[in-house]
């Protein structure tokens, strides 16, 4: 071993340096591995002898490096991936289902996905905690505004068509679902919202004017819906140069530029038909309880 690695002779310091002087063979010495026939070593009676002479040696290849995990030694193994013939989720799951286990019952062995694998699954879970509170958040504040438990729920429910026209645009545009195109889905559950809250608000306002049902869902699907339109439309517009970049900065960016756009301009299209329909059967429910109770059926903004 000192023969390669060498052994410290002396060791001084130079100015603010520490400096070792190691003695070892030659360089053109060390990276031959016929030196290792010619090393000699000392035997029990004193006589120095080839190393060849107490031990055979064997050459296989070997790992440049020993590492642990836990307290166990690990193998790392990495890869490529060529995006034009599978995706990281296709081949962790054919890995998952087919390769691995079998190489776990046959050699004992333990695996795990790590790098971005395990960066990926730790934010996944960060957001799923990240999502039920902000739609939590977001119904209550929604409460607090309309003064109603279920009108919340109505405005909300645009959501899931929304998520629907996202996952539709990536399909449209050939792109995978990515961690950002989740952070899209995350912005636009905040966006698609709004076109929900105007109708629901003037519908509201008509209903507290004395209009029936049907006359306050028409007033507010005519009179908003050039309001509905034109903020979706100003938003998806700020968005299309986005979507067709070439560039490789813009790649990263793209997915969650579409999330945005499909999943904003489905929902516009579908508010106006699913919040009316919603709305006019709370309305039908809660005429209905009245009834059951005796009851007279107040205006859909007061108090439940």
């Amino acid at each position: 071993r000192a023969a390669f690695d060498g052994r410290i002779a002396q060791i001084y310091q130079d100015g603010r340096d520490e400096v070792e002087v190691r003695v070892q063979l030659p360089q053109d010495q060390r990276e031959r591995l016929s030196t290792l026939s010619r090393i000699t070593i000392r035997v029990p009676d004193g006589r120095f002898v080839p190393l060849t002479q107490v031990m055979n040696l064997d050459h296989r290849q070997g790992f440049q490096a020993l590492r642990h995990a836990e307290g166990r030694l690990a193998v790392e193994v990495t890869s490529g991936l060529n995006t034009r013939v599978s995706t990281t989720d296709q081949i962790l799951t054919s890995l998952e289902a087919e390769a691995l286990p079998d190489i776990a019952s046959r050699y004992n062995v333990r695996y795990s996905f790590e790098g971005r694998a395990a960066d990926q699954r730790e934010t996944l879970g960060d957001m799923q905690t990240g999502l039920v509170i902000g739609l939590a958040l977001m119904y209550v504040v929604l409460a607090w505004v309309f003064a109603s438990w279920s009108l919340p729920l109505i405005v909300m429910a645009i959501i899931p068509f929304a998520l629907v026209g996202a996952l539709l645009g990536h399909w449209l545009m050939g792109l995978q679902l990515t961690i950002l195109s989740l952070f899209g889905l995350f912005g636009l559950s905040g966006i698609v919202v709004n076109n929900a809250i105007i109708l629901v608000a003037f519908y509201n306002q008509q209903r507290k004017k004395g209009l029936d049902i049907t006359d306050a869902l028409n007033e507010a699907a005519v009179q908003r819906v050039r309001a509905v339109m034109l903020t979706s439309l100003t938003t998806i517009g700020g968005l299309l140069p986005l979507l067709f970049e070439t560039s490789l900065q813009a790649q990263f960016l793209i997915p969650m530029a579409t999330s945005i756009a499909f999943g904003l301009g489905l929902s516009t299209l579908l508010v106006l038909l699913v919040v009316p329909a919603l709305l006019s059967w709370l309305e039908q429910f809660r005429e209905w309880r009245a009834r059951r109770h005796g009851e007279m059926a107040e205006p859909i903004g007061a108090p439940e």
